[in-house]
């Protein structure tokens, strides 16, 4: 069985960024919805990104109903891996910028999530975040969990709420293969820990240890 990945989103700092690598990250994400206590400009985020690509981990840039035009700007200027839509964009939309790209699916607002994730051939992987109507992730809430949906090829990533106290048991619960991390890795909103991005990964590698190496 592969290790469980993990993604630590909303870093906004080179030291941040160097604590995730540290912990042996599959990707790190980068906010640029500027209502997020998470917000980063291009230019603050571009030499991160560098620094992230540089070790051989994904850079995944976020956005929620931006506008084209800034979506085209901001990846003109980071260059990142990976687009992560986190708002009502159409897959049309989604798809325009020839790069591969994430949808978060809003487990609280929706009653079939494999349906939502069928308009979406070409994504990547879904992102299973606890978020809903005017919630737009990031929130450290959690969705119940057993609504995780099986059946499906994709790569799902599940997000909401997951932190060094829960991991295991989302993991447990879920089936997850990939785990993606914001504010459960924060000493403050917006601010990250390296003891808390430590205690996670460290989580995370006990629960591989024990779960799929039998």
């Amino acid at each position: 069985m592969k290790p469980t990945r993990v993604k630590y989103c909303g870093l906004k700092t080179a030291d941040e960024v160097a604590a995730a690598i540290d912990c042996g990250v599959a990707a790190v994400g980068f906010v640029f919805v500027e209502a997020s206590p998470r917000y980063i400009t291009a230019a603050q985020a571009a030499p991160l990104i560098q620094q992230v690509q540089q070790a051989g981990i994904q850079a995944v840039a976020l956005f929620a109903d931006h506008t084209t035009e800034a979506v085209l700007a901001i990846t003109e200027q980071t260059q990142p891996d990976v687009l992560q839509f986190h708002g009502q964009e159409t897959p049309e939309f989604c798809e325009h910028f020839d790069r591969p790209y994430w949808k978060a699916v809003p487990m609280l607002s929706l009653a079939d999530p494999l349906s939502y994730m069928a308009q979406y051939p070409s994504a990547n992987a879904f992102l299973l975040d606890a978020f809903g109507g005017t919630q737009m992730g990031g929130s450290g809430q959690a969705f119940m969990w057993s609504r995780m949906p099986q059946q499906t090829s994709h790569t799902l990533i599940l997000a909401g709420g997951i932190k060094p106290e829960n991991v295991q048991q989302a993991l447990h619960e879920t089936g997850a293969n990939y785990i993606d991390t914001s504010s459960g890795i924060e000493s403050a909103p917006g601010v990250k820990s390296a003891e808390k991005m430590q205690a996670l990964m460290q989580a995370v590698r006990a629960f591989d240890q024990n779960h799929k190496n039998h």
